[in-house]
């Protein structure tokens, strides 16, 4: 099942207005959403009206902010247009460019024996992206046990991010990396994995 994470924007869960100047900022909640969402997590922040029965002022900013900023970051998939390629591949069906078609019904897998692939992402020039989104195809369950997602930096490849599950969404963030090629690594999954998206992404600055 998944987990719920539950925050109050406020050090409590009701109103008091010596909290207006202790609202947590718009950063706060974006660490909160990798934290949270970036997981595979809901995220459910409470909100506390205040004696007029409105969301008070402070708190409205920065959930606007908050708003902005994942809009921002979100907008472009820089992996959009790439070529990708795989070490293995089940067959039709099953094209390692399902990762990027943007559909939560396709993926890209591997033969029943292979359970430790890689895929490139080719991005054909130079990105500069420091959010990397991966997601499993869950109708058939939860399958990554761990991985690994690298770079191509001065004709060798480099850790960019590690991690021991994918599941419905898992949020990699970094410090900006300019490359060529994004490589995702499966190193430990019990079976073939299903890789329904691998999308890169950049926080504005």
């Amino acid at each position: 099942m998944p987990a719920e994470c539950d925050v109050s924007i406020r050090p409590g869960w009701f109103y008091h207005a010596n909290e207006d100047s202790k609202v947590k900022s718009a950063a706060t909640l974006v660490d909160l959403y990798y934290l949270s969402v970036g997981r595979g997590a809901s995220f459910l922040l409470n909100l506390a009206p205040d004696r007029r029965g409105q969301i008070p002022a402070p708190d409205v900013n920065s959930l606007r902010e908050f708003r902005r900023i994942l809009e921002a970051t979100f907008a472009n998939d820089y992996a959009q247009g790439a070529h990708v390629s795989a070490s293995n591949t089940r067959g039709a069906g099953f094209s390692p460019r399902n990762v990027i078609d943007r559909r939560r019904d396709t993926y890209w897998t591997t033969g029943d024996q292979i359970n430790a692939p890689e895929l490139i992402i080719n991005l054909r020039r130079e990105q500069t992206f420091n959010v990397v989104r991966l997601r499993e195809y869950l109708p058939l369950g939860q399958r990554v046990e761990a991985f690994a997602v690298d770079i191509w930096k001065d004709n060798e490849w480099l850790a960019f991010a590690r991690g021991t599950s994918i599941g419905n969404c898992k949020l990699l963030r970094g410090k900006p990396v300019t490359t060529t090629k994004v490589r995702l690594r499966i190193t430990q999954s019990p079976v073939c994995p299903a890789i329904s998206e691998f999308a890169l992404f950049a926080e504005p600055q």
